[in-house]
Protein backbone atom coordinates (compact mmCIF):
# COMPACT_ATOMS: atom_id res chain seq x y z
CA UNK A 1 0.00 0.00 0.00
CA UNK A 2 0.97 3.67 -0.08
CA UNK A 3 1.14 5.72 3.07
CA UNK A 4 1.52 9.46 3.04
CA UNK A 5 2.31 11.65 6.00
CA UNK A 6 1.24 15.23 6.56
CA UNK A 7 3.45 17.88 8.07
CA UNK A 8 2.79 21.49 8.95
CA UNK A 9 5.12 22.44 6.09
CA UNK A 10 3.30 20.64 3.29
CA UNK A 11 -0.23 19.97 4.42
CA UNK A 12 -1.30 22.63 6.89
CA UNK A 13 -0.56 26.03 8.24
CA UNK A 14 -0.26 26.79 11.91
CA UNK A 15 -1.56 29.78 13.80
CA UNK A 16 0.09 29.90 17.19
CA UNK A 17 -0.82 32.78 19.51
CA UNK A 18 0.52 33.19 23.01
CA UNK A 19 -1.91 32.09 25.75
CA UNK A 20 -2.14 29.18 28.21
CA UNK A 21 -4.63 26.79 26.59
CA UNK A 22 -4.31 24.33 23.71
CA UNK A 23 -7.13 23.79 21.24
CA UNK A 24 -7.32 21.78 18.05
CA UNK A 25 -10.02 22.96 15.67
CA UNK A 26 -9.75 22.45 11.90
CA UNK A 27 -10.94 25.44 9.88
CA UNK A 28 -14.11 24.71 7.88
CA UNK A 29 -14.43 21.25 9.45
CA UNK A 30 -16.13 22.22 12.67
CA UNK A 31 -16.51 25.16 15.01
CA UNK A 32 -18.77 23.32 17.43
CA UNK A 33 -18.69 20.12 19.41
CA UNK A 34 -15.42 18.90 20.96
CA UNK A 35 -13.40 21.71 19.36
CA UNK A 36 -15.51 24.52 20.78
CA UNK A 37 -15.23 26.23 24.14
CA UNK A 38 -18.23 26.72 26.36
CA UNK A 39 -17.31 30.36 26.91
CA UNK A 40 -16.01 32.87 24.41
CA UNK A 41 -12.49 34.22 24.58
CA UNK A 42 -12.37 38.01 24.85
CA UNK A 43 -9.61 40.39 23.89
CA UNK A 44 -6.94 41.08 26.46
CA UNK A 45 -3.73 43.13 26.76
CA UNK A 46 -1.82 39.94 26.02
CA UNK A 47 -3.79 39.44 22.81
CA UNK A 48 -3.26 43.05 21.80
CA UNK A 49 0.46 42.82 22.49
CA UNK A 50 0.78 39.67 20.42
CA UNK A 51 -0.94 41.15 17.36
CA UNK A 52 2.09 43.08 16.03
CA UNK A 53 4.25 39.99 16.44
CA UNK A 54 1.82 37.96 14.34
CA UNK A 55 2.86 39.77 11.18
CA UNK A 56 6.41 38.51 11.63
CA UNK A 57 5.57 35.06 12.93
CA UNK A 58 5.27 33.41 9.53
CA UNK A 59 3.80 34.00 6.11
CA UNK A 60 0.22 32.86 6.45
CA UNK A 61 -0.82 30.51 3.67
CA UNK A 62 -4.60 30.56 3.85
CA UNK A 63 -5.49 32.96 6.66
CA UNK A 64 -5.33 36.71 6.84
CA UNK A 65 -4.04 38.44 9.96
CA UNK A 66 -7.54 39.63 10.83
CA UNK A 67 -9.05 36.17 10.37
CA UNK A 68 -6.39 34.66 12.61
CA UNK A 69 -7.19 37.15 15.35
CA UNK A 70 -10.93 36.52 14.99
CA UNK A 71 -10.35 32.75 15.39
CA UNK A 72 -8.23 33.37 18.49
CA UNK A 73 -10.91 35.58 19.98
CA UNK A 74 -13.58 32.91 19.42
CA UNK A 75 -11.64 29.79 20.44
CA UNK A 76 -8.82 31.04 22.64
CA UNK A 77 -5.14 30.53 21.98
CA UNK A 78 -2.92 28.80 21.11
CA UNK A 79 -5.16 27.42 18.38
CA UNK A 80 -4.17 25.14 15.52
CA UNK A 81 -5.96 25.84 12.24
CA UNK A 82 -5.78 23.39 9.35
CA UNK A 83 -6.76 24.13 5.76
CA UNK A 84 -9.37 21.54 4.83
CA UNK A 85 -9.11 22.25 1.09
CA UNK A 86 -5.36 21.56 1.10
CA UNK A 87 -5.79 18.36 3.09
CA UNK A 88 -8.44 17.17 0.65
CA UNK A 89 -6.33 18.08 -2.38
CA UNK A 90 -3.36 16.12 -1.06
CA UNK A 91 -5.56 13.13 -0.29
CA UNK A 92 -7.12 13.26 -3.75
CA UNK A 93 -3.65 13.38 -5.31
CA UNK A 94 -2.65 10.22 -3.44
CA UNK A 95 -5.86 8.46 -4.46
CA UNK A 96 -5.02 9.20 -8.11
CA UNK A 97 -1.61 7.53 -7.89
CA UNK A 98 -1.16 5.26 -10.95
CA UNK A 99 -1.64 1.59 -10.13
CA UNK A 100 -1.98 -1.62 -12.10
CA UNK A 101 -2.89 -4.05 -9.33
CA UNK A 102 -5.06 -2.04 -6.96
CA UNK A 103 -4.30 0.69 -4.47
CA UNK A 104 -5.07 1.32 -0.82
CA UNK A 105 -4.06 4.76 0.44
CA UNK A 106 -3.42 4.95 4.16
CA UNK A 107 -3.00 8.12 6.19
CA UNK A 108 -0.18 7.82 8.73
CA UNK A 109 -2.23 9.25 11.56
CA UNK A 110 0.74 9.92 13.83
CA UNK A 111 1.28 12.99 11.64
CA UNK A 112 -2.06 14.54 12.64
CA UNK A 113 -4.42 12.46 14.82
CA UNK A 114 -7.09 15.17 15.02
CA UNK A 115 -10.50 13.48 14.93
CA UNK A 116 -11.97 15.92 12.42
CA UNK A 117 -9.04 15.33 10.06
CA UNK A 118 -9.38 11.55 10.40
CA UNK A 119 -13.10 11.83 9.66
CA UNK A 120 -12.44 13.99 6.60
CA UNK A 121 -10.01 11.47 5.15
CA UNK A 122 -12.27 8.57 6.07
CA UNK A 123 -15.13 10.11 4.09
CA UNK A 124 -12.79 10.39 1.09
CA UNK A 125 -12.02 6.68 1.22
CA UNK A 126 -8.59 6.74 2.84
CA UNK A 127 -7.60 4.02 5.28
CA UNK A 128 -5.47 4.54 8.39
CA UNK A 129 -1.92 3.51 9.26
CA UNK A 130 -1.52 3.35 13.05
CA UNK A 131 1.80 3.05 14.87
CA UNK A 132 0.46 2.08 18.30
CA UNK A 133 -2.53 0.45 19.90
CA UNK A 134 -3.48 3.84 21.31
CA UNK A 135 -3.67 5.30 17.81
CA UNK A 136 -5.92 2.41 16.80
CA UNK A 137 -8.26 3.25 19.68
CA UNK A 138 -8.18 6.94 18.78
CA UNK A 139 -9.08 6.25 15.14
CA UNK A 140 -11.95 3.97 16.16
CA UNK A 141 -13.20 6.64 18.57
CA UNK A 142 -13.22 9.07 15.63
CA UNK A 143 -15.49 6.70 13.71
CA UNK A 144 -13.01 4.83 11.49
CA UNK A 145 -13.98 1.19 11.01
CA UNK A 146 -11.46 -1.25 12.45
CA UNK A 147 -11.19 -3.09 9.13
CA UNK A 148 -9.75 0.10 7.60
CA UNK A 149 -6.95 0.37 10.18
CA UNK A 150 -3.52 -1.23 9.83
CA UNK A 151 -1.22 -1.46 12.87
CA UNK A 152 2.57 -1.43 12.42
CA UNK A 153 4.21 -0.83 15.79
CA UNK A 154 7.68 -1.05 17.27
CA UNK A 155 6.21 -2.33 20.52
CA UNK A 156 3.98 -5.35 20.93
CA UNK A 157 0.49 -4.04 21.64
CA UNK A 158 -0.62 -4.93 25.16
CA UNK A 159 -4.17 -5.39 23.90
CA UNK A 160 -3.35 -7.13 20.62
CA UNK A 161 -5.93 -9.87 21.14
CA UNK A 162 -8.71 -7.32 21.57
CA UNK A 163 -7.58 -5.31 18.54
CA UNK A 164 -7.45 -8.40 16.36
CA UNK A 165 -10.96 -9.30 17.49
CA UNK A 166 -12.12 -5.87 16.36
CA UNK A 167 -10.87 -6.69 12.88
CA UNK A 168 -7.76 -4.53 12.37
CA UNK A 169 -4.96 -5.53 10.03
CA UNK A 170 -1.69 -6.29 11.79
CA UNK A 171 1.86 -6.17 10.46
CA UNK A 172 4.29 -8.17 12.58
CA UNK A 173 7.41 -6.00 12.87
CA UNK A 174 9.58 -8.47 14.79
CA UNK A 175 9.92 -12.19 15.42
CA UNK A 176 8.44 -11.62 18.88
CA UNK A 177 5.37 -9.97 17.40
CA UNK A 178 4.96 -12.78 14.86
CA UNK A 179 5.13 -15.38 17.62
CA UNK A 180 2.61 -13.44 19.70
CA UNK A 181 0.21 -13.33 16.76
CA UNK A 182 0.67 -17.06 16.17
CA UNK A 183 -0.10 -17.84 19.78
CA UNK A 184 -3.27 -15.73 19.60
CA UNK A 185 -4.42 -16.80 16.13
CA UNK A 186 -2.93 -20.19 15.20
CA UNK A 187 -3.94 -21.37 11.75
CA UNK A 188 -4.79 -17.82 10.67
CA UNK A 189 -5.71 -17.29 7.03
CA UNK A 190 -7.19 -14.31 5.22
CA UNK A 191 -6.06 -10.69 5.15
CA UNK A 192 -5.31 -9.90 8.79
CA UNK A 193 -1.60 -10.75 9.05
CA UNK A 194 1.24 -8.96 7.29
CA UNK A 195 5.01 -9.10 7.76
CA UNK A 196 7.15 -6.00 7.92
CA UNK A 197 10.70 -6.48 6.67
CA UNK A 198 13.80 -4.34 6.73
CA UNK A 199 15.16 -5.02 3.22
CA UNK A 200 18.73 -4.08 4.16
CA UNK A 201 18.77 -0.63 2.60
CA UNK A 202 17.00 2.67 3.02
CA UNK A 203 16.53 6.10 1.50
CA UNK A 204 15.33 9.37 2.97
CA UNK A 205 15.45 13.10 2.55
CA UNK A 206 17.85 13.16 5.52
CA UNK A 207 19.58 10.54 7.63
CA UNK A 208 16.84 10.91 10.23
CA UNK A 209 14.14 9.93 7.74
CA UNK A 210 16.02 6.91 6.42
CA UNK A 211 14.27 3.97 8.07
CA UNK A 212 15.87 1.03 6.26
CA UNK A 213 19.24 -0.66 6.38
CA UNK A 214 21.57 -1.82 9.18
CA UNK A 215 21.09 1.32 11.30
CA UNK A 216 17.30 1.00 11.37
CA UNK A 217 15.28 -1.03 13.87
CA UNK A 218 12.10 -0.98 11.79
CA UNK A 219 10.93 -4.36 10.58
CA UNK A 220 12.30 -7.90 10.60
CA UNK A 221 15.84 -8.00 9.24
CA UNK A 222 15.69 -9.68 5.84
CA UNK A 223 18.32 -12.28 6.74
CA UNK A 224 15.97 -13.63 9.42
CA UNK A 225 13.68 -15.10 6.77
CA UNK A 226 14.44 -18.70 7.86
CA UNK A 227 13.23 -17.91 11.39
CA UNK A 228 10.13 -16.25 9.94
CA UNK A 229 9.38 -19.36 7.91
CA UNK A 230 9.84 -21.55 10.98
CA UNK A 231 7.31 -19.49 12.94
CA UNK A 232 4.83 -19.54 10.06
CA UNK A 233 5.12 -23.32 9.95
CA UNK A 234 4.94 -23.71 13.74
CA UNK A 235 1.66 -21.79 13.98
CA UNK A 236 0.31 -22.73 10.54
CA UNK A 237 0.08 -19.12 9.39
CA UNK A 238 -0.37 -17.66 5.92
CA UNK A 239 0.45 -13.93 5.83
CA UNK A 240 -1.49 -11.85 3.32
CA UNK A 241 1.11 -9.20 2.55
CA UNK A 242 4.68 -7.99 2.91
CA UNK A 243 5.17 -4.50 4.33
CA UNK A 244 8.32 -2.43 4.01
CA UNK A 245 9.18 1.23 4.46
CA UNK A 246 12.64 2.47 3.56
CA UNK A 247 12.26 6.17 4.31
CA UNK A 248 10.53 9.49 3.74
CA UNK A 249 11.32 12.49 1.60
CA UNK A 250 13.39 10.78 -1.09
CA UNK A 251 12.75 10.58 -4.81
CA UNK A 252 10.43 7.60 -5.42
Amino acid sequence: FISFTTTTNSMASLVHLAAPALLLCPLHVTKRGPCARSSRFTSSPTMAASAPALANFEQLRFLTRDTALEIAQEFGSPVFVYDESTLKAQAASALEFPHAYGLTVRFAMKALPNAAVLQTFDRMGLHVDASSSYEVRRAIAAGVEAERISLSSQELAHDLDDLLSLGIKFNACSLRQLRAFGELRPGSRGIQLGLRFNPGLGSGGTGKTNVGGPSSSFGIWHELMPQVQELLKEFDLEPARVHTHIGSGSDP
